[in-house]
């Protein structure tokens, strides 16, 4: 139970004998996800074996590949002849981060099944910054990460960025809570 006193001093000092620590009490916030609505645009991957290939993400589930039910449809890049990219070769989900107020960019290998919603992974695998993603993974993507498609194809992502004057204007302040202490 925090003391009139502790509230507004700011802090708390620790009563056990010889202790004498001090947690600050603060107040909460996190950002509202409706900011979204106003997004001009959700980020973009861009080929960089034509660098002016653009294309723009939205917010979910992308799945990436050359097929008709990929909604980030690529094109069939063809080296020696070979396409490596599969039809639903990966997943970029672009969500919200209530408590950064940024977007979030997270890729795994392959694309969920219509049917049974089960994972069916590329033939060729997917890597980020070279490094190549384990059936399992669902990885963070940084601004200007690199996304490689079946060992060949090269991506570059561009995050959206959020304005923090308007990111501002959806800041929600929580409830004072005595148990939300530093």
């Amino acid at each position: 139970m925090v003391r009139g006193t502790d509230a507004e001093r700011g802090y708390i000092v620790c009563s056990h004998v010889g202790c004498g620590a001090t947690n600050m009490l603060q107040s909460a916030f996190h950002y509202d996800e409706s900011i979204v609505h106003g997004l001009p645009g959700f980020g973009c991957l861009t080929y960089l074996g034509q660098p002016r290939t653009l294309y723009p993400l939205r917010y979910g589930p992308n799945v990436i590949g050359t097929g008709d039910t990929a909604n980030i449809r690529v094109d069939r890049y063809l080296h020696n002849g070979r396409c490596f990219i599969s039809r639903q070769h990966c997943t970029l989900t672009v969500s919200f981060d209530k408590w950064t107020g940024q977007l979030r960019y997270q890729l795994q290998d392959g694309a969920a099944d219509p049917d049974t919603q089960a994972i069916r992974h590329s033939l060729n695998g997917t890597s980020l910054n070279n490094v190549p993603l384990q059936k399992t993974d669902i990885i963070d993507v940084d601004h200007q990460g690199l996304i490689t498609l079946g060992g060949a194809d090269r991506f570059r992502l561009s995050h959206q960025p959020i304005n923090p004057v308007m990111l501002e204007t959806y800041k929600v302040d929580l409830a004072f809570n005595p148990d939300r202490t530093q």
